[in-house]
């Protein structure tokens, strides 16, 4: 009777649990993950005779799973409590949290890299035609900044060669693309510019940035004015990284986000795509994640300071362009900001016809350099 008993609730689990799974309302992303979570798939035939549907399901079943969170997060506090050196793809390494990676840099797609150093070219020479000015600005991820943290036992072949960076720049250099790589002047303190448990700079580095940025425009460009009465403290709200969300939070860390206080504030209009919003540059609703810069990644923002004396500036990237511009448009006119990651209006070429600014800023960290796909697709 006992074993009937177990057999029988072991059956309705596995009965139970896909049809909660089903039944309930699905989330669209995953906060702690960080990402987009599968969409059940319409059913078809076609994928069905293929052997390609019911994958999927298992996908969807696999992302939307009921308890889901809750298991994982008793599988890191299990993984913690074993004092893994790797958890959930993170290489917990004293008081940093890096990715482990799985692919060497040394192997990255080179014919890729051509593709997009190509791209570069052909977008150098529009703005060069058109009397825009294009800059192109590297900076190194947070595992780039910090691979020398990695413990001898897990150091990953990745950082064996560092071909990726040099051979991309050299590319930028071959063909006449003007660049400004921070790494030389980011690698003077790490840990003062970086992020202990998320993957960008922090505000520190991202002020280092925009004054070798505006120290480069002023030499090499025009002149603008340089914000130098920045003041930087940190905000009063443990701060999850992206890293440290992957281990749901359980890491502990005293790193901080920063924010920044002008002593002469400049006024100005903001608009996200499209439509006006509050004119600020840290969301209070982000507080404890790096969205608190620019309220995360947007489509396209537009901050108009309206100093017409001034130039404009058009700046494309992804994440990393966001406490950047949380700065940088107190030095122009109008700052617009693109991340054709979800901006899908028009091709830089037609912004760029339509908009015409000054100036655009191509920000990307070293990791993206050789992608051709979301801000590396420039057709």
């Amino acid at each position: 009777m006992k074993h009937f008993i177990k057999i029988a609730l072991f059956c309705g689990v596995l009965f139970l649990v896909p049809i909660l799974t089903l039944t309930k309302e699905p989330a669209a992303t995953s906060y702690y993950e960080n990402r987009t979570l599968a969409v059940f798939p319409p059913f078809s035939t076609q994928e069905l005779m293929d052997g390609e549907y019911f994958p999927k399901v298992e996908t969807y079943i696999n992302d939307h799973l009921v308890w889901r969170d809750r298991l994982l997060k008793l599988n890191i506090q299990k993984e913690f409590s074993l004092r893994n050196p790797v958890i959930n793809d993170v290489v917990v390494s004293g008081e940093l949290l890096l990715p482990h990676y799985s692919t060497a840099r040394e192997s990255y797609d080179k014919q890729a890299m051509a593709q997009e150093l190509d791209m570069l070219e052909k977008l150098n020479g529009y703005c060069a035609q058109n009397g825009i000015e294009f800059l192109y600005v590297g900076i190194p991820e947070q595992s780039t900044a910090f691979e020398d943290r990695y413990p001898p036992y897990l150091k990953h072949s990745s950082y064996k060669d560092d071909s990726l960076r040099t051979d991309f720049m050299q590319g930028l250099t071959d063909r006449g693309i003007d660049h400004l790589e921070m790494a030389q002047y980011l690698s003077a303190d790490y840990d003062r510019f970086y992020s202990k448990t998320d993957h960008h700079y922090n505000l520190y580095g991202a002020y280092e940035t925009y004054l070798r940025i505006m120290s480069y425009i002023n030499d090499n460009y025009f002149p603008a004015p340089v914000t130098e009465d920045l003041e930087i403290t940190p905000v009063d709200t443990a701060f999850l990284g992206s890293r440290s969300r992957k281990l749901f939070g359980l890491f502990e860390s005293d790193d901080r986000l920063y924010t920044g206080t002008l002593a002469d504030p400049i006024p100005f209009e903001r608009y996200d795509n499209g439509k006006p919003v509050a004119s600020t540059v840290y969301s209070e609703s982000n507080r404890n994640v790096y969205a608190y810069y620019m309220g995360g990644d947007m489509a396209e923002t537009i901050i108009r300071t309206n100093r017409p004396e001034l130039p404009d500036v058009l700046i494309v990237g992804d994440s990393f362009t966001n406490a950047l511009e949380a700065i940088l448009y107190t030095s122009f006119d109008e700052m617009r900001s693109l991340d054709f990651r979800y901006y899908t209006e028009k091709s830089i070429y037609e912004y760029l016809a339509d908009y015409q600014p000054d100036m655009i800023l191509y920000v990307r960290d070293d990791l993206s350099y050789h992608l051709t796909t979301g801000n590396g697709d420039l057709e």
